[in-house]
């Protein structure tokens, strides 16, 4: 997100963002900050593969990334991911909050705007996925496909990985 120039409630130029990022009005006394949007993002895994998503839009079009998206405002993790597991790729993912194994900040989108991803291991027992949405193609891969994948981000490389591993070794 950009940094406020103006104040949302009442309008009026806002003085530069402190150390904190916060951008304070002098006019309502109130005080705005730049943070970071919630992303959330899933390694399926159904028969030691991993289900991996290419990209239909700009950003990293044709590139490829796991299921998954921006949260809604105060919308919760789980079924936020839920949600967008079924909108892109048609199933019904089973997660859970101890099923998070990564959270990393970085920038997305060609004004570097910052969000912070969070990842989880998921299960889908039923069903074949289905591209719809902003996902072109869907592929199941083993570890053996990793390294030869043109990743969006390097971190859903390594979130994938992380499902591929033994439970015992996926929290890191």
């Amino acid at each position: 997100m950009k940094p406020f120039r103006f104040c949302p409630a009442c309008g009026s130029s806002l003085l530069e963002p402190d150390g904190e990022g916060g951008a304070h009005c002098e006019s309502c006394d109130r005080k705005w900050y730049r943070n970071m949007a919630p992303t959330v993002g899933c390694a399926i895994v159904r028969g030691g593969r991993a289900l991996i998503a290419v990209r239909a839009f700009e950003p990293e079009k044709g590139r490829i990334d796991v299921p998954g998206g921006f949260l809604r405002l105060g919308e919760d993790p789980i079924e936020g991911l839920k949600r967008e597991v079924s909108e892109e790729i048609g199933l019904e993912v089973e997660v859970s909050i101890e099923d998070c194994v990564q959270m990393v900040p970085h920038t997305y989108g060609s004004e570097d705007e910052w969000v912070l991803a969070l990842g989880f291991v998921g299960r889908a027992p039923e069903g074949e996925p289905v591209p719809a949405d902003d996902v072109a193609e869907v592929r199941w891969v083993g570890p053996e496909d990793l390294d030869s994948l043109d990743w969006a981000w390097g971190h859903d490389g390594d979130l994938v990985r992380r499902a591929l591993a033994p439970p015992s070794r996926r929290r890191g």
